[in-house]
C-alpha cells in the first residue's frame, strides 16, 4: 500500500467513519424519541450509501480514493443530517394543524425560494418508514431539486459526482429551511434530508403525484426525467393538498418497450422484471452489480443519463405513447 493510499485510509478510519456513524446512529434515536411514528416490521432497513462506499474502497486496494465523494462537502451534508435530528426541540409546544390557502402558497414559493423545483404533497406510509427510524408526523411535503444537466451528460466522472453531490447538499439545506420556515410561522415540522433520509421518497413522490418509477427505480419526473434529488419536510398540517391522482403512470408501459436503461448498463445490473422483495417493495437493480462498479465509477448515473425522459421533452414521448 503506497504512502498516499495509508494516510488516505488513516482520514477515513479517524474522521469520516466515526462522524458518518455518529450521524447515524443520532437519527436511530428518533425511534426512541416520544409520539414519533416507527417502521412496520416489513419495513426496508437503509442502504448507508456514504459509508457503504468508504468502507468498499477502504477495503479494497483496487478501488481509487477518487472515485469518492469530495471529502469538502462532507461538513455541510452531515452538519445539515444532524440538524434534522437536533432542530426537533425548536418546535412549537402548541403547533397549529391546518393552514389557510394563503399559507400553502407562501409556503410553495418559499420552497421555490430556497433552490427547489418540484413541491408535491402526500400522506407517509409507515412501511416507508426505514427501520430504526422515527418520523415526527405523516403528512408529507415532498421535495424535488434539478440536477445539472451538462454535468449529467458527463457522466460518469468527477464532474458528474460532485454536481450529484451538491445537489445532495443544497436540498438538505433547502429542507431544514423549509422545516423551520413552518415553525417559525407556528407549525410543527421534521425535515428529511436527501442522502438517506428517513424514508423511503420514490414512492412518497410518486404518492404525491410528481413522477412515476423508472425501470432503474429511479423517479421521472415531467419536468426533468430521473435528473432530480428527492427530500421531503414531515409537518403536522393536516389539511395538506394530498394528490387525488397520478396522471404518469403510463410511464410503466412506455419504460417496458423501451428498456435503453438495461441495454446500455455496464454490469447488467438492471432487471428486466421488478421484484418484490419479502418485506413487500419493489427491487428494480441487482445491487451486488450495481454497487462496486457505482463506487468505482464516479456514482456510475448512466441510466440516468441515456433515458429518454433526459433528452427529449415529456410531452413529446408521451405524445407518440399514446399515438402507438
Amino acid at each position: 500500500m503506497g504512502i498516499k493510499r495509508k494516510l488516505l485510509v488513516k482520514i477515513m478510519d479517524k474522521i469520516a467513519i466515526p462522524r458518518i456513524t455518529k450521524v447515524i446512529e443520532l437519527e436511530n434515536s428518533t425511534s426512541q424519541m416520544p409520539d414519533m411514528i416507527l417502521p412496520m416490521e416489513n419495513s426496508p432497513d437503509r442502504f448507508n450509501i456514504p459509508l457503504e462506499m468508504i468502507k468498499l474502497v477502504r477495503s479494497n486496494p483496487k478501488m481509487p480514493f477518487r472515485s469518492l465523494p469530495p471529502m469538502r462537502i462532507l461538513p455541510s451534508l452531515l452538519g445539515n443530517m444532524k440538524k434534522v435530528v437536533n432542530s426537533l426541540p425548536e418546535n412549537p409546544s402548541n403547533p397549529q394543524i391546518e393552514a389557510t390557502p394563503e399559507f400553502l402558497e407562501e409556503l410553495v414559493e418559499f420552497a421555490h425560494s430556497a433552490g427547489v423545483d418540484v413541491v408535491g404533497f402526500a400522506k407517509l406510509q409507515r412501511e416507508e418508514i426505514f427501520k430504526e427510524k422515527g418520523i415526527l408526523h405523516d403528512n408529507a411535503i415532498v421535495l424535488a431539486m434539478e440536477m445539472d444537466w451538462d454535468k449529467m451528460e458527463q457522466a460518469p466522472s468527477k464532474p458528474t459526482m460532485n454536481m450529484i453531490m451538491e445537489t445532495y447538499n443544497d436540498l438538505g439545506i433547502a429542507a431544514n429551511k423549509i422545516a423551520e420556515f413552518l415553525r417559525k410561522r407556528g407549525f410543527s415540522a421534521m425535515a428529511g434530508h436527501p442522502l438517506g433520509g428517513m424514508s423511503l421518497y420514490t414512492p412518497l413522490a410518486m404518492s404525491a403525484g410528481i413522477g412515476w418509477v423508472g425501470r432503474n427505480g429511479l423517479l421521472i419526473t415531467p419536468e426533468f426525467g430521473h435528473r432530480v434529488r428527492l427530500a421531503a419536510v414531515y409537518t403536522g398540517i393536516s389539511n395538506l393538498p394530498l394528490a387525488i391522482n397520478n396522471n404518469h403512470s403510463w410511464i410503466s408501459d412506455y419504460c417496458s418497450t423501451c428498456g435503453i436503461c438495461i441495454r446500455k448498463c455496464p454490469t447488467e445490473a438492471i432487471r428486466e422484471e421488478s421484484i418484490i422483495q419479502d418485506s413487500g417493495r419493489v427491487t428494480y437493480t441487482y445491487l451486488d452489480k450495481c454497487f462496486p462498479y457505482f463506487v468505482e465509477n464516479y456514482g456510475c448515473s448512466i441510466c440516468i443519463k441515456v433515458c429518454p425522459f433526459n433528452r427529449q421533452p415529456y410531452s413529446k414521448i408521451k405524445e407518440r405513447h399514446d399515438n402507438g
